[in-house]
C-alpha cells in the first residue's frame, strides 16, 4: 500500500504540538483522546479545512498547506469527503439535493449532472434511504440522516473520507447501523480517518491513534484481530492511556 496522507510536525496555535503520523490508502483509522485533546482540530486541518501553523500536510504527491485558499477547496470537493457529526445540510433543500449538492459544485456538463443523479439515487438506495429523497431534513430520523450525510460525502468518489464522531449525535441503534455502512464503504476501497469518543467505534477500525494534549502518546494496531479481541485488546490499551 502507498501512503494517502502523510502528516510531519504538524502545530496549530495553542492545540496541536507536532504531530506526525501517515495513513495508508485502504486504511480505516480512528483518533481518540479526551475532550480538548485536539482530535476534531486535527481532523479539519489534515482535510484541508483549516490552516495549521506549521507542518507539512500531503495528500497523496501534493503538499496542501501551501495551496491556495481555491485550489484547497477544489481538492477538498473532489477529493475527499467528510461526515460531521452534527450534520450540516441545508434545511432549504430536500434530502435527494442536498446528496445531490457536492456533484452540483463541481459543475459539471447537463449529461454528468444526469449521471450524477442517477449515482446519487444508487448511493440511497443501497444506503436503505431510497425511498426519502423528496424529504425534508427534518422529516427522517437521526440514523437516516447521517446515512444521508455519507451519501452525499460519496458524492465524487472520494480517496479518502474524513469524520468527525460520525455517530456521536445518535442512539445505540443508528450508531451501529451508521458504523456498519462505513465498514462496508472502507471494504469497497475508501480509506477513512475518523476522529471518535467510542471504543466500540474505534475497534472496528485498523488502527487508533491516541491524541492528548495536542500530541499523539499512542499508536495500537487492530488489523488481523477478531471482533472479540480487538475489544479486549483496545479495552486494555485504553486504560493504559488513561481513558
Amino acid at each position: 500500500m502507498s501512503e494517502i496522507l502523510s502528516v510531519k510536525e504538524l502545530c496549530k496555535e495553542n492545540i496541536l504540538r507536532d504531530v506526525s503520523f501517515t495513513v495508508e490508502e485502504g486504511e480505516m483509522v480512528a483518533v481518540m483522546g479526551p475532550s480538548g485533546s485536539g482530535k476534531s482540530t486535527l481532523l479539519y486541518l489534515v482535510s484541508g479545512m483549516e490552516r495549521a501553523s506549521s507542518g507539512e500536510i500531503r495528500f497523496g504527491d501534493t503538499e496542501i498547506c501551501s495551496m491556495s485558499d481555491e485550489a484547497l477547496a477544489r481538492l477538498r470537493l473532489s477529493e475527499t469527503g467528510f461526515v460531521f457529526q452534527q450534520m450540516n445540510m441545508f434545511s432549504n433543500l430536500d434530502l435527494f439535493d442536498n446528496i445531490l449538492f457536492p456533484a452540483v459544485q463541481l459543475k459539471k456538463g447537463r449529461t454528468e449532472r444526469k449521471e450524477a443523479g442517477r449515482r446519487a439515487q444508487a448511493l440511497m438506495e443501497k444506503l436503505s434511504i431510497g425511498n426519502l429523497g423528496a424529504r425534508r431534513i427534518t422529516e427522517v430520523s437521526g440514523g437516516q440522516l447521517q446515512r444521508a450525510c455519507i451519501c452525499r460525502s460519496m458524492m465524487n468518489r472520494p480517496k479518502i473520507l474524513f469524520a468527525d464522531e460520525p455517530t456521536g449525535a445518535l442512539n445505540q441503534g443508528a450508531a451501529a447501523e451508521v458504523m456498519e455502512e462505513l465498514e462496508r464503504i472502507h471494504r469497497e476501497g475508501t480509506t477513512i480517518l475518523m476522529v471518535t469518543h467510542d471504543c466500540k467505534v474505534a475497534c472496528r477500525c485498523s488502527r487508533i491513534l491516541y491524541l492528548l494534549d495536542g500530541k499523539i502518546e499512542g499508536e495500537l494496531k487492530l488489523l488481523g484481530l477478531s471482533a472479540r479481541e480487538r475489544e479486549n485488546r483496545a479495552g486494555a490499551w485504553l486504560a493504559g492511556m488513561g481513558w
